[in-house]
């Protein structure tokens, strides 16, 4: 990792600079150390844990501590840092603030609230053990601080009895939160680090009780100051989870300008735009972050030509960015991340029932995308990978209905086997077995494309109509980001009832599948053929041109049986 080593006069670095009770987020950091080229950390939890510079570009964050200067400037970096996920990092630069004022309170409390739950990751007991030890560190050093400082710490020592990111602790937290940030309106960071307290055991429980209130802080704060990174990020996931994305799009178009450092940031834009139908943006937002992760891979000591896979975020990026190729007909960006994700596969084959399901969206883009030579060209990833050679029956079955051969596509599916259940942690319990469900719902699309290709619709009415009702279940919608299935089956359901001569109840099916994926163009298109057949034919030429608007691959593509 390139350093900056920092050089102050002796007077800055030993005189602190003492906060009142009230907040201040305007202390700025000191001038030497904006110097260096850019460096991101992708939110990635492999970065260095040492931290000798401050990091730019990772928008806003921070707050007056009672600090000597530079513990200042590596408590405000840290902070910014959190909350663009630069998890590691972040402990980093609280853990450089408290080596260079070894008396500063808050940059213990800094160090201990960077290594907390989030609303992506739970925390265990042993690391809860820990955690509250520095707090109790934090809490002697503030003996004589001042009463903001000592509240903060009051409230993350509840964090960490019964915590962990689902327990009562949290809301404990979240609540003594909530009155810090009244008691001080005019903050920023407060109200930001309340709402995301907030959010943490929602999210991780699945529940939407206290979401409500995290989004009022976060409009308060945007309200006042829309450029605010963390609150805009937050703010992303927040209307998301609740379903109304759009509500942040004004703010998801600003963000990545605003922190053009942190890849995470710069990602975080295609969770609006995949949900309000923005699919090519959402492809864009992610080549650029996936773009970013070499530099991120040097910046964490990374080496290696598959570095950059040991970048926490790097594979969603990549899995989030081929999804949103897929619907907007995107090959070169949908190619482009595939190639390089199944290219890691034989050197480094995924063990988390994440990777496994971002590989099956990869073989997705192959099968719909790459010449179909080069689909039957791809190795077999061999019977001890079984969910991942799956995926790759899939994707050359894929390429055979793109060829017409429905025999071919029928070989393909019948060599799909879904191995038994293996004996997995109960916490990884329902990820596996959306991983698995990917393998049937491919299987039945399989068949669909075969009996599309005999013109034999009734039969594949019943194979679409069997992969909806898996798609579309309880634990294949709870991963939505993007949705593990990389397409609504229900829109190949209603151009199989199409073709079945029965527009009225595909026009149904259309719909449903629109409502899940808004302005899918394959989708709006086909909704226009049935318009057409049901004599519509003005609604049908308004969908037409949508369609063609939000298209980025062959015209051709948009009228095709494989849809």
């Amino acid at each position: 990792m390139m350093r900056l080593l920092l050089t102050m006069p002796l007077l800055l670095l030993t005189a602190p600079i003492i906060a009142s009770g009230s907040v201040s987020e305007k202390t700025p950091s000191p001038a030497t150390t904006s110097a260096p080229a850019m460096h991101s950390l992708c939110g990635d939890d492999s970065i260095a844990p040492s931290v000798e510079h401050i990091l730019p570009g990772f928008g806003d964050g921070g707050m007056a501590i009672a600090a000597k200067p530079m513990a200042q400037a590596f408590f405000n970096n840290g902070m910014q840092l959190a909350h663009s996920f630069a998890h590691r990092a972040a402990t980093g630069a609280f853990a450089e603030a408290e080596r260079l004022d070894p008396l500063c309170a808050m940059c213990v409390w800094g160090d201990a609230w960077s290594q907390g739950p989030t609303i992506n990751f739970p925390i265990d007991t042993a690391t809860m053990v820990k955690m509250s030890k520095k707090v109790e560190t934090a809490e002697r050093l503030a003996a004589i601080g001042t009463p903001l400082e000592q509240q903060m710490i009051a409230a993350l020592k509840l964090r960490y009895q019964q915590g962990g990111g689902k327990g009562a602790g949290d809301l404990a937290f979240a609540r003594a939160m909530d009155a810090i940030a009244r008691a001080h309106p005019d903050s920023d960071e407060l109200a930001t680090l309340a709402a995301d307290a907030w959010m943490i055991p929602d999210l991780l429980n699945e529940t939407k009780e206290n979401l409500p209130r995290a989004l009022d802080l976060l409009q308060t704060v945007l309200a006042r100051n829309p450029d605010y990174t963390p609150a805009i990020h937050f703010y992303i996931h927040a209307t998301e989870t609740m379903g109304f994305p759009e509500r942040a799009e004004a703010y998801a178009n600003r963000l990545p300008a605003l922190a053009p450092g942190a890849s995470h940031l710069i990602h975080m834009p295609s969770h609006t735009f995949y949900w309000i139908g923005r699919y090519h943006d959402a492809a864009v937002a992610n080549v650029r972050a996936a773009g970013l992760a070499e530099g991120d891979a040097r910046a964490a000591k990374l080496t290696g030509p598959d570095s950059i896979w040991r970048l926490d975020y790097h594979a969603h990026n990549v899995q989030f960015g081929v999804g949103g190729a897929l619907i907007s007909g995107d090959a070169d960006d949908a190619l482009t991340l595939s190639d390089a994700m199944l290219a890691s596969l034989g050197r480094h084959p995924p063990e988390s029932p994440y990777g496994v399901m971002a590989a099956g969206t990869g073989y997705a883009a192959q099968g719909r995308f790459a010449a179909p030579n080069v689909v039957l060209a791809m190795p077999d990833p061999g019977p001890k990978l079984p969910l991942i050679q799956a995926y790759w029956h899939y994707a050359r079955g894929e390429a055979y209905a793109r060829l017409g051969d429905a025999a071919a596509v029928r070989r393909e599916a019948a060599a799909i086997v879904l191995p038994a259940p293996a004996a997995v942690p109960a916490t990884s319990l329902k990820a596996w077995t959306a991983a698995r469900n990917m393998v049937r719902i491919g299987q039945l699309v399989l068949l669909g494309r075969a009996a599309m290709a005999e013109h034999r619709p009734d039969l594949a009415i019943a194979a679409f109509a069997k992969a909806t009702k898996i798609e579309e279940s309880k634990v294949m919608t709870y991963y939505a980001d993007p949705p593990a299935w990389w397409y609504p089956v229900r829109r190949s359901l209603a151009a199989a009832l199409l073709e079945a001569g029965r527009p009225a109840e595909a026009l149904r099916q259309a719909n449903g599948a629109l409502k899940r994926r808004p302005l899918d163009p394959i989708a709006t298109g086909l909704r226009g053929m049935i318009l057409v057949k049901l004599g519509q034919a003005d609604a049908a030429a308004r969908d037409h041109d949508m369609a063609a608007r939000n298209w980025r691959g062959n015209a051709e593509a948009l009228s095709t049986p494989l849809i």
